[in-house]
């Protein structure tokens, strides 16, 4: 177990109470993390990770990451070619000449700025029912198969930006042409093992075993009912890890350990469409989300310095939601991990009254930090 700085028990009560509605009974909850120049100011987790069993969330807790999933990706793709085994210029058709003739247009500079025109490979809801049966099993090779039933990309390459999931799947695939070994085994291989990250798997057809994992549950008013991640994906998500790993992993990105700094550069700087507007997305990173929070937010985060250079990344998939951001200039970092979600898909978009991570990662920055 990682230890935390002491912090003020004013401080901490301030925190804690920001997660004060997932310490009822029999309540999933989430895990933070804080990080300050390489130190972790506060690491704590709220409520169960298991309803049925009353096992506590801690650090030690691993949870699905989503879409943050997508950095780990794009720094697979910036090792390659730092490795000279691929370029950013490069397009999606010298890997998978099977694809239809769009494919040629669309470099993999496009797939890590999100500015492909592919869309997104599952529809998570009809109605007011989820639609499961096309997540059950799903594999970055059935993603591959949809793409090759596209026709036509839903715009041009590199004329506007819009968050794919097929976009980051096909990157996944890439990595595992290119280096020969599956996306998963790469990922092992070049980002956790040499990092220590012992506790963190990507989740693919192998189905390596979670570590303490918090399971997902769904909630209707005061009820629970457990959620079992049933995709077989990696790129865009597919990944499961904890805190004390993801410190790890954050420790390294104020390093060289991984990639050059040049490079790093590269991941925390918004791309551009054709005409050079900005898209606000770098290589696997937002690069601008202050703008879009709320006017309390943002009052909030005045003091912080909301014009300092900062990444950040949510992830969300039915019962987890998730979300990091990280203050570049100041080196620090906030994460939360959380394992409930609404049931409703209506609900879900305005998480059935559950704050969400954004809001308590940046309610938390501004207490630690606005000083």
């Amino acid at each position: 177990m990682i230890p935390a700085m002491d912090l003020n028990p004013a401080v901490a009560a301030r925190v804690d109470a920001v997660f004060a509605d997932t310490e009822r009974p029999q309540h999933p909850g989430a895990a933070l993390l804080v990080v300050d120049h390489d130190e972790i100011v506060y690491r704590k987790g709220y409520g169960l990770a298991d309803l049925e069993t009353q096992r506590p969330i801690t650090g030690d807790t691993s949870f699905y990451l989503a879409s943050i999933a997508k950095p780990f990706t794009a720094l697979a793709v910036m090792m390659l070619a730092q490795d000279g085994r691929l370029s950013y210029d490069d397009r999606l058709s010298d890997f998978f000449p099977q694809l239809p003739a769009w494919s040629a247009e669309i470099s993999v500079r496009h797939l890590l700025h999100h500015t492909s025109g592919l869309s997104h490979y599952l529809a998570f809801s009809k109605g007011d029912e989820f639609v499961v049966r096309d997540m059950n099993g799903m594999t970055n090779e059935a993603v591959l198969d949809r793409a090759m039933n596209l026709t036509a990309p839903e715009f041009p390459a590199g004329t506007r930006f819009a968050y794919s999931g097929m976009g980051y799947v096909l990157l996944a695939l890439i990595v595992a042409a290119v280096s020969g070994q599956s996306s998963a085994e790469f990922l092992k291989a070049r980002i956790f093992d040499p990092l220590g990250m012992k506790h963190t798997v990507a989740y693919d057809q192998s189905r390596a075993p979670r570590h303490k994992l918090a399971h997902g549950y769904l909630r209707e008013n005061d009820r629970f009912e457990r959620w079992d991640y049933p995709m077989l994906t990696v790129g865009d998500g597919g990944l499961f890890s904890t805190l004390d790993d993801l410190f790890l992993w954050d420790q390294a990105l104020n390093t060289e350990r991984l990639v050059p700094k040049a490079a790093l550069e590269q991941a925390f700087t918004s791309g551009t469409t054709s005409d050079g507007t900005p898209v606000d997305y770098g290589f696997g990173w937002y690069t601008n989300v202050f703008p879009i929070v709320s006017a309390g937010e943002r009052e909030q985060l005045r003091a912080l310095g909301a014009d300092l250079r900062h990444v950040a990344h949510g992830g969300g998939c039915v019962a987890y939601f998730n979300y990091i951001i990280r203050l570049l200039d100041t080196r620090r970092t906030i994460l939360v991990l959380t394992n409930c979600g609404p049931l409703t898909p209506v609900a879900q978009l305005h998480r059935g009254g559950i704050p969400s991570p954004r809001i308590r990662a940046h309610q938390v920055a501004a207490i630690l930090f606005a000083d």
